[in-house]
C-alpha cells in the first residue's frame, strides 16, 4: 500500500481526538506508536477508512503517581516504562516486561496504550498489568469508565473498547516494600520475536526466610487471553517457597494453562514452557529475596 492511499488525521489534543472519534461515520482505527500496524498492513489487515493518529497528542504520555495508583498514559513507550526510577521501584514485573518487548526501536515507539489496544494474548506488557490489578480508563465525548483489566479483553483481537473510546489512563497497584516480582518469557529469538509462552509473577514476602504472603501470577500465550493462575496462587503461602514447592507450583502449572497449537508451538510444548517458565521465574525471585 502506498502512503497516499491511507487517510489519516492527527488531532493534537484529547478533546479533538475523541470529537474525531464521535463525529466520524467511517471505519476508523486509532495510531500510536506504529509497531503493529506495519505488521498488520504488510498482512493485509486493518485497512480502516481513516487513520486517526494521536502520537502527537502530548498530554496522554506519562508516569506519576496519586492517591489511586500510579498513573501511566496510553502514549507512554515501552522505553518510558524502562527508564521511569518509580516504576523501577513500585512496578518491577512491569519493567521487566517492558524491557523484553523487541529491538530498541521498538521499545522506542510502541507504546503500553498500543499493546492493550492490539489485545494479543502475546502483548508483553498486558501479564504484569493483570498482577499489578490495572484499571483501564476509557473516554470519550460523553465522559469517562474504568475497567479492571480483566474485564477488559473478549478475545485474541477483541476489548470492550467502542469506536468512540479511547483509552486515556492506565491505573496500576504500586507494588509494597516487601513485593517483588519478574516476567518471564520464552520466543523463537531472544529479541524482536512475539512470546511463544510468557508469565508474570508477583509476590509479597515474610520477614520470615522464604515465606510468602500471596502472590499473583498470570501467563500470556497460553488462551484466548491472558490468564491468572488462580490454583497456582492459593497455594503460594502454604509452605515455604524452597526447590519442592516451586517444583510442585510448576506442576500445578502445566495442568492450569490451556493453549492451543499454532504455527509457532504445539499445545503440549507450550504447557511445558509455562511450567518451566514459572519454575524459572520462582527460582530467579527467591535468590534475588535471599540476597536482599
Amino acid at each position: 500500500m502506498r502512503i497516499s492511499e491511507i487517510d489519516m488525521v492527527s488531532p493534537k489534543t484529547l478533546d479533538d481526538c475523541l470529537t474525531v472519534l464521535s463525529d466520524s461515520t467511517q471505519d476508523v482505527r486509532l495510531l500510536a506508536g506504529g509497531t503493529d500496524a506495519v505488521v498488520r498492513l504488510k498482512e493485509g489487515h486493518w485497512r480502516p477508512a481513516l487513520w486517526v493518529n494521536i502520537k502527537g497528542v502530548k498530554e496522554l504520555r506519562y508516569i506519576r503517581e496519586e492517591e489511586d495508583g500510579i498513573h501511566i498514559g496510553p502514549l507512554t513507550t515501552h522505553t518510558d516504562i524502562v527508564h521511569s526510577s518509580l516504576l523501577q521501584e513500585k512496578a518491577d514485573v512491569l519493567v521487566h516486561a517492558a524491557s523484553e518487548v523487541g529491538a530498541t526501536h521498538i521499545r522506542n515507539m510502541g507504546t503500553i496504550g498500543g499493546n492493550l489496544g492490539t489485545a494479543s494474548p502475546a502483548g508483553d506488557t498486558i501479564p504484569p498489568l493483570y498482577v499489578l490489578d490495572a484499571v483501564i480508563e476509557l473516554s470519550s465525548v460523553n465522559g469517562k469508565r474504568k475497567v479492571a483489566i480483566e474485564d477488559f479483553f473478549n478475545g485474541p483481537g477483541k476489548t470492550v473498547q467502542q469506536k468512540t473510546e479511547l483509552i486515556s489512563n492506565i491505573i496500576i497497584r504500586p507494588q509494597s516494600a516487601n513485593e517483588i516480582g519478574i516476567f518471564e518469557k520464552l520466543g523463537p529469538r531472544k529479541a524482536q520475536a512475539i512470546s511463544i509462552v510468557d508469565v508474570a509473577i508477583s509476590l509479597k514476602m515474610s520477614t520470615n526466610e522464604r515465606e510468602c504472603l500471596g502472590g499473583k501470577i498470570a501467563f500470556g500465550s497460553v488462551a484466548p487471553t491472558i490468564i491468572r493462575a488462580h490454583k497456582c496462587e492459593s497455594i503460594l503461602k502454604l509452605q515455604a517457597l524452597d526447590d519442592e514447592a516451586i517444583e510442585n507450583l510448576a506442576t500445578i502449572a502445566w495442568k492450569e494453562v490451556a493453549p492451543i497449537s499454532d504455527l509457532r508451538a504445539t499445545a503440549g510444548y507450550r504447557r511445558d514452557m509455562a511450567s518451566s517458565l514459572l519454575a524459572r521465574g520462582l527460582h530467579r525471585l527467591m535468590m534475588r529475596w535471599d540476597n536482599r
